[in-house]
């Protein structure tokens, strides 16, 4: 996966993903989301989540 190319159409309020910025953006290279049988998006997850570390 490609990084740092932040995706400015693609909004991002998960504050603890590694790939979120200031402006509530995705710089992940690209996403990747999961719930092939979905019928709302509660049933849906973003796969490319990863938790960022706190020193």
């Amino acid at each position: 996966m490609e990084e740092n190319k932040t995706m400015h159409c693609i909004n991002c309020t998960v504050t603890n993903c590694v790939h979120h910025t200031a402006q509530d953006r995705c710089d992940a290279g690209e996403i990747k989301v999961c719930g092939e049988l979905a019928d709302n998006e509660s049933q849906t997850c973003c796969e490319t989540f990863k938790l960022k570390e706190y020193c």
